[in-house]
């Protein structure tokens, strides 16, 4: 039976963090009915990376009751007696919300094993099947502004948890009833919880496909005030590369992100730094990671004598092209390569001429990095094998041996691809992409995102389902892709996609992470003028807005 909501007042007497109780009692004591309908009107749930949001009072924010509830659900839903490992970043409070996950795990007759503080995202993702735990459970908000936190629950395949799974755990927090405001005092015991370390074994699992080339190639890099730099540095240094050339004061962690822009390194603005550190050293490479590091930015110098901001379908493109090219890669037709439905179409054909097979999955690496599981064996061939895999949204992963989006293994991977096209070939990253136009056909995409309010996202996403768009402009819409019910074999989706008769296609989307709605829109063929992906672009932010 799942307990009766509980009011404000048994919210504060549950609640052990004093800045949110003082959020609360000044909600109560002044009457602000609004305010507190907002954080007691509905609760946190799972989204496309687990569960984020900001941080505040009540159940429809992040804060220490909410993750105690977590974790307790996390516990029941295990049943107990198994290890699960745990990891947070450098944000605000998430040493302490790792801290209290550990003693509800336990509490509960788990066996919680803790990583090294400020550990990235895909250290721990690693850790889950290293250290053959149950489960994984990051404390991060990744690219989210500095007021949010989240968690991100991985299972035992080392993968991020996927439906029915999330919705078991999302309805078991619901049921828990409040957690007492103190814990059970363990005393000083230096022993609990059980502290380790992966960094080595996880270094040499990403440097494994990575070849060593004997020239040195300066990168700019930055990781945006998260936990990125050690690892970077370690590894560029083990590749004989040397450390990267830091944006000096954006290299060390801070809960505030005072000296950024945004932590999200899809805003270009964040990017000014790096690439002015790129030009004090004379490179015309700069890369940035984003708090967590799990994924990546890349800056390249193009041929008009100017930056060029690579979008994550053109990092994606160029990232599988050198990653099938691999000689440790080379061979067989079992190679796997995923991406999203929203993502562009040329990695699917870069895939396809190079011999691997391309799937296409749902947004979310959850869903990415399960691309090989579920494919049926083929009599004589040997079992599929995920090599590379990616989403617009700057996510990549570069091996099977990471199950998630990793920025720091996508970090050497791209320098490594510029230093082999530098000084092998005498080309850049943009004449690479020229030429793979040049092979596949000109492909271009933009994103366009629109903040909601308070408006649900689901809500845009049936109006237009309401009134479905026949065209756009003066271009027939051939085809609609409607994932709610499932498509294409894949798990039910809110996304609507468009194919045009031009080959064009338009996906819109709720943000799994963030309060909006996104479209996502590619252009196939010749650039005329007026630019089809401009005027595109714009016919999908108007068409939500007018909503």
């Amino acid at each position: 039976m799942i307990p009766q909501a509980p009011t404000p007042e048994e919210w504060l007497a549950a609640d052990p963090d004093p800045v949110t109780r003082a959020e609360l009692r000044q909600l109560i004591d002044a009457g602000d009915q609004a305010g507190i309908d907002d954080r007691f009107g509905d609760r946190l749930r799972f989204g496309t990376a687990g569960i984020r949001g900001p941080m505040g009072a009540g159940p429809n924010r992040i804060n220490r009751v909410v993750v105690r509830q977590f974790a307790a659900a996390l516990a029941e839903w295990l049943g107990g007696s198994c290890g699960v490992v745990i990891a947070h970043d450098a944000r605000q409070n998430s040493d302490i919300f790792a801290a209290d996950i550990a003693e509800i795990l336990a509490g509960a007759g788990c066996w919680p094993v803790t990583l090294p503080p400020n550990s990235p995202t895909p250290v721990l993702a690693f850790a889950v099947t290293r250290l053959t735990c149950a489960a994984g459970v990051m404390v991060t908000a990744s690219h989210n502004p500095v007021g949010d936190n989240g968690l991100k629950l991985y299972l035992a395949d080392g993968a991020q948890v996927i439906p029915p799974h999330d919705q078991a755990i999302e309805a078991a927090m619901a049921a828990q009833p409040l957690p007492p405001r103190e814990l059970p005092d363990r005393g000083s015991d230096p022993e609990w919880p059980q502290k380790v370390s992966v960094e080595v074994e996880y270094m040499a699992a990403i440097l494994a496909n990575v070849p060593r080339l004997y020239s040195f190639h300066p990168l700019a890099y930055t990781p945006l005030q998260g936990v990125g730099l050690r690892y970077v540095n370690f590894a560029l240094t083990e590749l004989e590369n040397g450390e990267p050339f830091v944006v000096e004061d954006e290299a060390e962690p801070d809960p505030l992100f005072r000296n950024v822009v945004s932590p999200n390194p899809e805003n270009h603005d964040t990017l000014a730094k790096v690439i002015r550190r790129a030009e004090q050293i004379d490179t015309p490479l700069a890369i940035a990671n984003d708090p967590d590091a799990d994924r990546m930015a890349a800056v390249v110098w193009a041929y008009e004598n100017e930056w060029r901001v690579l979008t994550g379908d053109e990092i994606g493109a160029l990232l599988c092209d050198w990653i099938l090219g691999l000689r440790v890669e080379s061979g067989g037709d079992e190679r796997v390569v995923a991406s999203s439905i929203v993502s562009g179409r040329l990695v699917g054909r870069i895939a396809e001429a190079r011999g691997a097979t391309h799937v296409e999955t749902l947004t979310g690496f959850k869903w990415i990095a399960r691309a090989a599981d579920n494919l049926k064996s083929r009599p004589g061939h040997l079992p599929w094998r995920f090599v590379f895999g990616y989403e617009e949204a700057l996510g990549f992963a570069c091996n099977n041996r990471v199950r998630d989006k990793d920025g720091i293994s996508a970090a050497v991977h791209f320098t490594m691809m510029c230093r082999h096209l530098a000084y092998e070939d005498g080309r850049t990253p943009i004449e690479r992409l020229a030429e793979l136009m040049d092979e596949f056909g000109l492909h271009r995409t933009d994103q366009v995102s629109v903040e909601l309010g308070r408006r649900p996202g689901a809500e845009i996403m049936e109006a237009v389902r309401a009134d479905l768009p026949s065209r756009f402009g003066d271009v027939a819409v051939t085809k609609i892709t409607d994932f709610k019910e499932g498509a294409s074999g894949l798990y039910p989706a809110d996304v609507l996609r468009f194919d045009l008769a031009d080959g064009s296609r338009v996906s819109l989307r709720p943000s799994g992470t963030e309060p909006l709605i996104k479209g996502y829109i590619e252009v196939v063929g010749d650039i005329t003028f007026p630019d089809p992906l401009f005027t595109l672009s714009e016919m999908v932010r108007e068409l939500i807005l007018e909503l």
